[in-house]
């Protein structure tokens, strides 16, 4: 399943995306899943009996790179708490320790609630697609009085 710029289409996910914003995309990004990584995250969400594979929800910790943290922010501009309230995963093919991917992200904001939804695609350096992941940010005006 790919799609522009080998983002995956954002029908592909049951958030229903708001088509009057226009999708922000960050460049591709190469990631390294390393066995120290998966370590932390694992023992992070109670689940350090994995026999060594990658958690399934291993991806969403690529949202906290410091280039997509910064990027996610620049986007979320100041006054709202983003607030993580979905995610959805969709596999072609299970993700290896020690193995090189790309990633890429497709951003799109939803104006009824605000929110940021952000449609990841994961492949290998040759182009074939492993995973899809879907995450949704709440944004939660920080003044209670705004939005």
């Amino acid at each position: 399943m790919k799609a522009r710029n080998g983002c995956p289409q954002p029908a592909a996910f049951p958030s229903g995306l708001d088509e009057s914003s226009e999708p922000f995309f960050l460049p591709p990004l190469q990631v390294i899943i390393t066995a120290e990584e998966v370590s932390g995250f694992a023992r992070a969400i109670c689940a350090e009996n994995g026999n060594g594979r990658v958690p399934l929800t291993f991806p969403i910790r690529w949202l906290a790179l410091p280039s997509v943290h910064d990027w996610l922010l620049q986007l979320i501009g100041r006054g709202y708490l983003p607030v993580h309230e979905a995610q959805n995963f969709i596999f072609e093919r299970e993700l290896e320790m020690m193995a090189e991917y790309i990633l890429r992200i497709e951003a799109k904001q939803i104006s009824a609630p605000a929110r940021l939804t952000l449609a990841m695609s994961i492949s290998t350096p040759e182009g074939d697609l492993c995973a899809i992941c879907e995450a949704v940010l709440r944004l939660v005006p920080l003044d209670p009085g705004a939005g």
